[in-house]
């Protein structure tokens, strides 16, 4: 039975030296190779992970997206049945329109008074519209602190992002 299993192949070598040789081959060349690979396969599906995370956080933001655009369609809706509202109101307003013009006359008068309020209300306006330059200016200042404060965010963001 030995003479069986140690059968020599033409030019001397026999199954045992071509097994081990083979072995060799395996574990000092193929394997190493096959170890790397793996290696870069647990990358690749580490990289797919995070990819599928990332898709994942994408359709939670369409969701929510959707649920938007359907409270804005409903909101088109409705502001499409107010604006049916109003055009029955400007018919409404045109048929008043024609009524007015036989008051036209007495509203003549009443323009008269109306007048003499007028300049009253000017000088109300006067110290209005000083109070409103002085708000302006007031709002001017905090728009400049808020730039101020914006790009100070900004600032410090970079840096945080200078040791991310």
């Amino acid at each position: 039975m030995e003479k069986k299993k140690e059968r020599k192949m033409k030019g001397g070598v026999s199954r045992k030296d071509i097994s081990g040789a083979l072995k060799e081959f395996y574990k000092e060349t193929l394997e190493p190779k096959f170890d790397q690979i793996d290696r870069r396969f647990d990358k690749v599906d580490q990289r797919f992970e995070q990819v599928d995370q990332r898709f994942e956080q994408i359709d939670a933001r369409l969701t929510q997206h959707d649920a938007h655009f359907d409270r804005i369609e409903k909101k088109l809706e409705e502001h499409d049945e107010k604006f049916r509202d109003i055009f029955t109101h400007f018919d409404q307003v045109y048929q008043r329109f024609d009524r007015l013009e036989t008051e036209y006359y007495a509203i003549s008068a009443a323009i008269d008074r109306l007048e003499k309020g007028f300049e009253r209300m000017e000088k109300k306006l006067d110290i209005e519209i000083a109070r409103r330059e002085f708000l302006e200016k007031e709002v001017l200042d905090l728009k400049s602190r808020v730039q101020i404060l914006q790009s100070r965010i900004e600032e410090v963001e970079n840096r945080l992002k200078g040791f991310a």
